[in-house]
């Protein structure tokens, strides 16, 4: 009998031992009792999750998680790292785990070795109470399953869990549970997303109310091209507060309106100033009229004097620092620093608004009718005047005046005035307002090599596609040129910048060109591309069974007229027709003139902005595909005789 074959029995015979029962270490969890449509599009199975939140009062509750991830493969490897944020209002009592081979039999249990503690700081915070525990298991072998328990006990709360049971893309459910218990005094609030019937129940028993979802076989989902936030499509479940208790501080979350008031308290005289930095602060002013202006200076004045640090000590991640310390210190957060800019403000007797908003990924108040603390994530300062509103990003020494930036555009945010909340929307520029105009004027000669000069305006949020390079060196503004133009042996003899920072900020480009290599000579013939600098050279890839809707954050306007000069002894064979077509998602329009020896190509290209069915998706494909087509367009010049 050989080696193999015994080898071979003898793992049939552990295997069955296991499944019998016999042995002192039953299977947990085999790789091979996985349904194979989960394993589809799958980097990673959750095989359970179980979420329990008990409430013991307002302030006070316990949360008890039990999950066991299966990691299919390399790219899956980071569904099996633990990470746990704790402070002095969370602590997290007990923690265990243990790892499992892909046959299910244990392969190792989590030494303390392996959990780090770590401070869980954000770019640029040096105040920081906000910890994080990290656990892990290295898989040497794939499939390999992690199992973790852990427990965390609050005192005091802002917030409520969110189930999520797909928490991710590339990773599918066996099955996944979430229930939140409170004394039936005690009253909670929960949402509900994207969820089966029957999912839910509810009972009462010996003075406690308690809700449970579960589900299961929940496939993964897949990144889809131009979508929408995975968590608008997906089943999850939102539960909220009434009312709260923060390091001391009780609140109530029933309307927006309440929450603003537990902020207004918050802030309760922390925008006084000395009366020497008042003085000096009015005299910095001293004889402007324009209201507009005088904010201006003011925001200036600021952004000269302090830079962004996050703060998150306790109440602190909701407390503004007084103005005093801000102004003595030279730094806050986005907390500290809009309240400094009110205080500033204040001192001038201009009045302002502080305001909480979203940011970044953080979409703002979406839910009117049922407030979250996880809704905002940002302060920014508004300043009402007649006919119209400013508002600032008080966190950047380099943001426009007035300006708001995709960061924090278009969303809804509160206005925490006196001594309430009020839902506002902040600013949203329209297609128009963010623009790229470009004119270009460019000598083409018989070798097919071109030289010449690139002028290129970038208006509203196309601002921000060059607005970090501006305060880089030249050099590496240099740099970012050579990328941004992509064209093959070009070479960058200069160029500069002019710059308007305003509530529609732009920034107009002007840079000198030249390659020996941009026409192809083929015979007499030469043939010249026309769009030379804002060619879309690909159209997103089609998606079978497509899950997600369409989605533009925001739309843009490209304006290209660029001017050839021809060169001696060749004329066109023949003259492109222009393109002119129109969807739902945008329009393109493409003209091309010639006039002597002179040829003028002009296009345009608008994107709206918005929210398509995902059966619309095909039809997108194909106006990108038009456009790319399109764009490729080619003069073909020919060498007269001599």
């Amino acid at each position: 009998m050989t080696t193999k074959l015994l080898w071979t029995i003898w793992l049939l015979l552990t295997i069955v031992s296991l499944l019998s029962g016999k042995e002192k270490n039953p299977l947990h969890y085999p790789v091979a009792a996985i349904d194979s449509s989960l394993k589809k599009d799958a980097w990673a199975v959750c095989r359970e999750y179980r979420q329990e939140f008990e409430l013991i009062n307002y302030g006070k509750a316990t949360e008890r998680v039990h999950m066991v991830i299966t990691v299919l493969d390399k790219n899956g490897d980071d569904f099996a790292e633990l990470v746990l944020p704790y402070d002095k209002s969370r602590k997290i009592s007990s923690l265990s785990g243990r790892s499992y081979n892909s046959l299910g039999m244990p392969d190792d249990k989590l030494k303390n070795k392996a959990i780090q503690d770590l401070n869980y700081t954000s770019a640029g915070a040096i105040y920081d109470d906000l910890r994080m525990k990290t656990a892990s298991f290295s898989g040497d072998t794939y499939p390999y399953t992690v199992e973790y328990e852990y427990v965390i006990e609050y005192n005091g709360l802002m917030s409520y869990p969110e189930w999520q049971p797909i928490s991710g893309y590339r990773i599918s459910v066996e099955k996944s549970s979430f229930q939140i218990s409170s004394p039936d005094t005690m009253k909670f609030r929960y949402r509900e997303f994207n969820l089966p019937s029957g999912c839910r129940t509810e009972k009462h028993e010996n003075g406690i109310h308690s809700i449970e979802w579960k589900l299961d076989t929940l496939k993964a989902w897949r990144t889809e091209p131009m979508s929408t936030e995975l968590n608008l499509e997906t089943p999850h479940v939102i539960t909220a507060p009434t009312r709260f208790i923060y390091d001391g501080y009780a609140g109530s979350m029933n309307s927006w309106k309440d929450y603003g008031q537990w902020v207004s308290k918050l802030n309760e005289g922390r925008d006084q100033l000395t009366p020497q930095r008042q003085d000096e602060i009015r005299e910095l002013v001293k004889g402007m009229k324009d209201t507009t202006q005088i904010v201006r200076k003011l925001y200036e004045y600021m952004q000269n004097r302090t830079r962004y640090v996050g703060i998150q000590l306790g109440i602190g991640g909701f407390q503004p620092f007084p103005a005093e310390t801000v102004d003595r210190l030279g730094y806050g957060d986005c907390k500290a620093l809009s309240n400094y800019m009110k205080a500033l403000l204040k001192a001038v007797g201009i009045p302002s608004i502080y305001t909480v908003a979203g940011a970044s990924t953080n979409l703002g108040i979406t839910m009117t009718d049922f407030p979250t603390n996880h809704q905002t994530n940002h302060i920014i300062l508004c300043v009402p005047l007649k006919g119209d509103t400013l508002w600032m990003e008080c966190t950047s020494q380099t943001t426009p005046f007035g300006y708001m930036s995709p960061f924090t555009a278009g969303r809804k945010a509160l206005n925490i005035t006196a001594g309430e909340g009020k839902i506002v929307n902040t600013p949203l520029l329209t297609a128009s307002q963010s623009s790229q105009n470009r004119n270009a004027d460019v000598q083409v000669y018989p070798d097919g090599s071109i030289e010449g000069t690139v002028k290129t305006k970038y208006s509203g949020y196309q601002y921000d596609n060059v607005s970090q390079n501006l305060t880089e060196s030249k050099k590496d503004q240099e740099k970012a040129l050579y990328d941004k133009l992509s064209i093959t042996g070009l070479n960058i003899s200069g160029f500069n910048y002019d710059i308007a920072k305003d509530k529609i900020p732009y920034a107009a480009e002007t840079v000198k060109i030249s390659t020996p290599m941009y026409g192809t000579k083929t015979g007499s013939r030469l043939f010249i591309p026309l769009n030379i600098f804002n060619q879309v050279k690909t159209a997103p890839s089609r998606v079978d069974n497509r899950r997600m809707p369409v989605y533009r954050a925001y739309g843009f306007v490209d304006n290209d007229s660029v001017t050839l000069h021809l060169p001696k002894g060749f004329k066109p064979e023949s003259i492109p027709k222009g393109k002119t077509f129109a969807t739902e998602f945008g329009e393109y329009n493409s003209s091309i003139a010639l006039k002597d020896d002179q040829l003028v190509y002009y296009r345009e290209l608008k994107m709206n902005r918005g929210t398509w069915p995902k059966e619309r998706y095909s039809a997108l494909v194909d106006f990108y595909t038009a456009i790319v087509s399109a764009d490729k367009v080619k003069l073909v010049l020919k060498e007269e005789p001599k």
